[in-house]
């Protein structure tokens, strides 16, 4: 009975996926999609603020021509606490909001490039005293991917500012409107 539910289940989810699964956006197409991430910080990032990071992002695409395609993008992501010695630790997250697009190199092959704002809190605890702060950054990311059918799979390298550089995986699907 329980296996026959999980069958149902994933009906239910996989039926609507593959009849919304128009391709990619062209012209005058409107597509609304949801992405996990998973970022991999870099350089004094890792060393001294934040460990793997994990979240998710809602994008908005609409077709410039054939081959372009403007973005919308917001997001929420939260690193691993980092363990900075004699009983300090640091826990940053950031909410996310960009504004770019990407070119369609080949079918389904696409460049992306972004700009925006990182919204980034941050949380210390020590064994005295524990802080927590906010701090806005500029955001540059520049990536490439594929996408077929509604499912896009793409690596973003993530331009916060000279210190604080992360890698980016992505995972997600695109309901086209």
């Amino acid at each position: 009975m329980r296996l026959f539910l999980v069958a149902v289940c994933a009906c239910m989810i996989a039926l609507p996926m593959l009849t919304f699964a128009q391709g990619e956006p062209g012209w005058n197409k409107h597509s609304l999609g949801a992405n996990f991430e998973l970022s991999i910080p870099m350089g004094d990032f890792a060393d001294y603020f934040a460990g793997t990071g994990y979240g998710g992002n809602l994008k908005y695409q609409f077709g410039a021509d054939t081959r372009g395609v403007f973005t919308a993008t917001a997001g929420y992501l939260v690193w691993s606490q980092k363990d900075l010695g004699a009983g300090t630790s640091v826990q940053p997250s950031a909410f996310n909001i960009f504004l770019g697009g990407k070119y369609y190199v080949t079918e389904g092959f696409y460049a992306s490039l972004e700009g925006g704002l990182y919204f980034v809190g941050y949380t210390y605890e020590g064994v005295v005293i524990g802080a927590a702060g906010n701090t806005t950054r500029f955001m540059l990311p520049i990536g490439v991917g594929f996408q077929k059918s509604g499912f896009e799979v793409g690596v973003r390298y993530m331009l916060l500012d000279v210190d604080f550089n992360s890698f980016s995986f992505t995972v997600g699907y695109n309901f086209m409107l």
